[in-house]
């Protein structure tokens, strides 16, 4: 699971990756959290039922997401890609800039792909098509995409 919202945050995103984890961690699947760091939360932490958590030692650049590199966060993706033998990255949320380098450096590795858009843009106004345009650069390969509703 790879999103720039998570705990500490509150909020439906975080709510949605944690609450997912855990039933998947039920059903005996191994199961990370990739996020950036909060203030001093930087590391490997441990959740309820042994869910880690990968802080990156990135801090958020606006509205609580890293500033959109691509390339300087190869090094610690991939390492964490490979170490924890990852076959599938789930990123959520469009306006995580995390989770679509994590999902683009997978790619690059040969690991599956699967994408959550939890916030459904118009067709209409400037920042929908814009959005869109990215999104679709974005998810161009993803294996699975997954839509919480259909915007009118």
């Amino acid at each position: 699971m790879v999103s720039d919202f998570f705990y500490p945050l509150i909020g439906g995103v975080e709510n949605h990756i944690y609450q997912l984890s855990q039933c998947l961690i039920q059903r005996n699947h191994k199961v990370i959290v990739v996020t950036h760091a909060y203030d001093d939360r930087v590391g490997v932490r441990y959740m309820t039922n042994g869910l880690k958590v990968y802080y990156l030692p990135y801090k958020p650049f606006y509205n609580n997401t890293i500033l959109p590199t691509v390339f300087s966060t190869i090094p610690l993706v991939r390492s964490i890609l490979l170490r924890e033998q990852i076959t599938i990255v789930h990123g959520h949320s469009s306006f995580s800039t995390l989770a679509h380098e994590t999902m683009h450096h997978a790619k690059t590795l040969g690991i599956h792909t699967v994408f959550t858009d939890h916030s459904l843009f118009g067709f209409a106004d400037l920042s929908s098509i814009l959005t869109n345009k990215v999104l679709q650069v974005s998810l161009v390969d993803c294996h699975h995409i997954i839509c919480v509703s259909h915007t009118w």
